[in-house]
């Protein structure tokens, strides 16, 4: 049965769904399973577009993750292989429990692993409405925004601060597009083989290769060092640049993965006499002291994702029946791939 023929099923009936798997290192494929008609708890839901994490995903299509998949229910599978793994699918209610408050022809975005039809408990964080009137492919960007989010809603910038964000993925150029409004100085660090003028868009003072960090951050911060530098590449130098050039008392926030690769950093100088704070950012974990639910933090992104030209992130799509082809994309591209959207429309 297709994907089109099972979405036009009878309510309550069972179909049939595909969905992508990490079989073994670096081999990605289609499985086909059943799927049980909804229980009262919970959606159907027929996927219209998902993002592909580049970073986390990557990591463990590469054998190099070591994140927990179960902190993620909808996942599935054991570590290292076979695992079902994903957070960023947007798509259309086909069938509502009746226990839920969804209705059939809302738009959601899920944090579901990469499938063309799926079942899904109708909680937050889970599942999000999309507000009408707001653009699917556009929220398929949410999950990722919440994390470049989070490094401002635990260490924000204060206003005319030198704010340095090294690396230019989707997450390094939200975190940059958030901090520029506030910031005095923005410096962007972009790792060896990105092409800067992907992100010329955000307005930054600066867009240097590692090696030249040093001196763009010491003009932008008359020698003083970064008050805030976010660091989202996941490269573990990146790490120890960011402690040689943040100033006295300031911080270094961490929404990187670094997968299972060590990291070595020299503590002994900057981070210690200057008395730096090295904060990690994690996007279930939010401490500010204020009211920011999850439903609050989505509206936000919402928001802000409508003032970006969200054409400017991405930079492949893939038909879903293609999505291996997508992570041999990732692995052997990775300098020139950005947003990889899958499309489950064609």
């Amino acid at each position: 049965m297709s994907s089109s023929q099972a979405a036009n099923s009878p309510p309550g009936s069972s179909r049939t769904a595909r969905a992508l798997w990490f079989e073994a290192k670096r081999v990605a494929a289609l499985r086909t399973e059943p799927l049980l008609a909804p229980t009262a708890n919970q959606i159907q839901v027929r996927a219209l577009h998902s993002l592909v994490s580049a970073g986390t995903e990557l990591s463990l299509y590469t054998g190099k993750g070591d994140l927990p998949i179960e902190m993620i229910p909808t996942n599935e599978g054991t570590r290292p292989f076979p695992i079902k793994f994903g957070y960023q699918v947007v798509g259309e209610v086909i069938e509502a429990g009746a226990a839920t408050d969804f209705a059939v022809g809302d738009l959601v975005y899920t944090m579901q692993p990469h499938q063309d039809l799926f079942n899904i408990e109708a909680i937050s964080p889970f599942v999000t409405r999309i507000p009408r009137g707001s653009d699917p492919l556009r929220a398929a960007f949410y999950g990722l925004f919440l994390v470049a989010m989070h490094s401002f809603l635990q260490c924000p910038v204060r206003p005319g601060e030198c704010v340095v964000v090294s690396g230019l993925g989707i997450i390094g150029q939200l975190a940059a597009f958030i901090a520029r409004k506030s910031a005095g100085k923005l410096v962007l660090v972009a790792p060896p083989g990105v092409k800067t003028d992907i992100a010329k868009w955000i307005g930054a003072d600066a867009i240097v290769d590692p090696e030249d960090a040093a001196e763009a951050i010491a003009q932008c911060s008359d020698g003083r060092g970064a008050d805030l530098y976010v660091e989202t590449s996941g490269a573990p130098a990146a790490l120890q640049t960011a402690i040689e050039n943040t100033c006295v008392l300031g911080t270094i926030a961490v929404p990187a993965w670094y997968g299972s690769e060590s990291v070595n950093l020299s503590l002994s100088s900057e981070f210690h006499l200057r008395s730096q704070k090295l904060i990690s950012i994690q996007v279930l974990h939010v401490d500010t002291g204020l009211d920011w639910n999850w439903e609050r933090r989505m509206a936000v992104a919402d928001l802000f994702l409508k003032q970006i030209d969200i054409e400017t992130l991405i930079t492949h799509r893939f038909p879903f029946s293609e999505a291996p082809e997508a992570y041999k994309l990732l692995d052997e591209q990775a300098s020139s791939a950005l947003g990889v959207i899958l499309d489950y429309r064609i």
